[in-house]
């Protein structure tokens, strides 16, 4: 509870690596008509320690999901994102970390045959805000901002 009103860090990997790449493109993709299942979603996010722990993180295997609840040692913090108290250390710094994404987009798989590299990245919520708001577009999750960065 200490640390409750601290700002956490949140460090998105893949973006970084994605305009470390050669080129950078911005997909904005409109997925209100697509049902994913949850168990297909590839987990991205993390909360992690300044030591490389790892004392959170997103989980949609509902098996694991049901096992979990169960647990008094996990809380949480959302629907499909748990954390492990128990696991930090006061005063260890802590930090989200945004991974790449997979499976994002049906035309991945051919994209990636096209060249040397390639890496798709979610921006931020105020930058995803911010592009949209720039195109016109509505504040919806279900329209998605990706930044593909990808070497020739």
């Amino acid at each position: 509870m200490k640390r409750l009103h601290e700002p956490i860090q949140v460090f998105n990997e893949s973006l970084q690596e994605a305009f470390d790449k050669e080129e950078a493109m911005l997909i904005i993709a409109d997925k209100q008509g697509e049902d994913i299942p949850i168990e297909n979603l590839v987990p991205t996010l993390t909360l992690e320690t300044d030591t490389g722990k790892i004392i959170g993180e997103e989980i949609y295997d509902p098996e694991e999901l049901e096992m979990l609840k169960d647990d008094p040692k996990v809380v949480f913090l959302s629907e499909y994102f748990v954390t492990y108290p128990n696991m930090a250390i006061p005063g260890e710094k802590q930090f989200f970390v945004i991974s790449e994404l997979h499976n994002e987009l049906r035309s991945e798989d051919k994209m990636e045959k096209c060249v040397s590299s390639m890496i798709i990245s979610a921006p931020s919520t105020e930058a995803d805000h911010y592009i949209k708001h720039y195109y016109n577009i509505p504040l919806n999750e279900k329209i998605v901002t990706l930044i593909v960065g990808f070497d020739v």
